[in-house]
């Protein structure tokens, strides 16, 4: 990389380092007395009235910008839409905000990371961010999905796999913690014990189908 090229990736890379940190603060200062809890953010969403799927949406679209809690939304989302619609308007705000996490860490600090890592690590870098990786990180419920789009945005996973990625594995997720939302109006009912079942589901079959294929990897 020559010298203008490598200041421009070393710029655009600190540009990205102070958005996120800025944003971190702004977040902190803005939410630190707001209870961070699914009734508190169902109340504030539905107090939109018939515009409150598109402001779920928005709000969705712009938290990796101030750092709230995906899984809060989610459940939200199911509190205040039901299952269903929550799944949809979820997985649409979890989709917006990943591309557009992807596209500003791509922009900003991918040549600054790709020129200064090591040969080895850059051919491991490249090559563990396929979109299989990022659908599997999407569908855990328990892997932060922020980090994954950053991640994925300074590798070399082209935008339309990484996209179709992550709406398969968010999915399901956001259907998974909508259900759970909806539950919550019914504690201890079948259906809050067929949600909780759903998350843990969720949880371990990932686990098992990656071990199982390791496994079988190893062997041939």
């Amino acid at each position: 990389m020559d010298p203008v090229a490598a200041a421009r990736a070393r710029r655009r890379f600190a540009y990205l380092v102070s958005l996120v940190i800025a944003t971190a603060l702004v977040a902190f200062v803005r939410l630190r007395d707001i209870p961070l809890t699914p009734e508190s953010i169902r109340a504030e969403v539905l107090s939109w009235g018939s515009l409150a799927p598109l402001a779920y949406v928005i709000i969705v679209a712009l938290r990796p910008f101030l750092f709230f809690p995906s899984t809060l939304l989610f459940i939200a989302a199911g509190l205040a839409f039901g299952p269903v619609f929550g799944t949809l308007y979820a997985a649409a705000g979890g989709t917006a905000a990943a591309v557009l996490t992807f596209l500003l860490a791509r922009w900003l600090g991918r040549e600054f990371v790709q020129a200064h890592l090591p040969d080895r690590l850059r051919q491991l870098h490249e090559a563990e961010w396929g979109a299989g990786l990022i659908f599997f990180l999407n569908l855990v419920p328990i892997v932060p999905i922020t980090p994954v789009n950053y991640g994925a945005g300074l590798s070399r996973v082209s935008l339309f796999h990484y996209t179709l990625a992550v709406i398969g594995g968010l999915t399901p997720r956001a259907f998974a913690y909508s259900f759970f939302g909806d539950s919550l109006l019914d504690v201890g009912s079948r259906r809050f014990v067929t949600a909780v079942a759903v998350l843990g589901l969720l949880v371990l079959a990932p686990a098992l189908f990656r071990w199982r294929w390791f496994a079988r990897w190893r062997r041939s």
